[in-house]
């Protein structure tokens, strides 16, 4: 359970403005930083004990059939870690844009690239610090925040930016841990309820919010329209 919190943990943004209007942000990069090695909290993906699981619970199927079509769509997966979702977006999506602001984890799906052959090399890979999403204007026709919401900072106005990230009437899919005593996933006082979910969501500029409590038994899935 450690490690899958740990997942949870990795998560995204960027800390730059919109500038020029090309841009919602700019990756920031540091050559001074050399080139990561994985650590020991990030677990190979296809694991098959680990990967199976996860699975039992998470139900990456459901998560996935909660988006519409998404043959030849761009999909961000915000908080993508060691790559759980971005892999099973793959395979349906034009292009995934993992996001994460862990180096090795991101540095970890790129290996899995090399290893699993061409069918995931439309997975490209941002490292971004927290703040505000790294994304170009109009580049994502849907967002992926899977285990992540809680540990965004100011949440309203990271999501506010986002939607800039978003094509029109792009979908965003939230899914998080319920409330209450679960066999998975952080303690309570790292969780959020849904309903909060959604008035942060509405505020930030979604609309057709939807909440789904019953498809998941840990967790609820959010979906809202840019």
């Amino acid at each position: 359970m450690k490690r899958l919190f740990l997942f949870a943990c990795l998560l995204i943004s960027v800390a730059c403005n919109n500038k020029g209007g090309r841009k919602v942000s700019d990756t920031v990069e540091n050559p001074a930083i050399s080139k990561p090695t994985r650590p020991e909290t990030v677990q190979p993906i296809f694991d098959m004990e680990i990967e199976e699981d996860r699975t039992d619970w998470q139900n990456p199927e459901i998560v996935l059939k909660a988006f519409g079509d998404l043959t030849n769509k761009t999909i961000a997966d915000i908080g993508a870690g060691a790559g759980y979702f971005s892999f099973k977006l793959a395979r349906q999506a034009g292009k995934v844009i993992a996001l994460d602001i862990d180096p090795n984890a991101l540095e970890y799906i790129n290996e899995q690239k090399e290893i699993v052959g061409n069918w995931a090399e439309n997975i490209e890979t941002r490292l971004t610090p927290p703040d505000v999403p790294n994304l170009l204007l109009n580049e994502a026709d849907a967002v992926l925040v899977v285990n992540t919401f809680s540990f965004i900072p100011q949440p309203e106005n990271y999501f506010n930016r986002l939607r800039e990230g978003m094509k029109p009437n792009g979908e965003l899919l939230v899914v998080d841990f319920k409330k209450g005593k679960i066999p998975v996933g952080p303690s309570d006082d790292r969780k959020m309820e849904a309903s909060e979910i959604r008035s942060i969501l509405r505020r930030a500029g979604f609309r057709r919010i939807s909440i789904d409590q019953k498809s998941l038994e840990y967790q609820y899935i959010i979906k809202a329209i840019n």
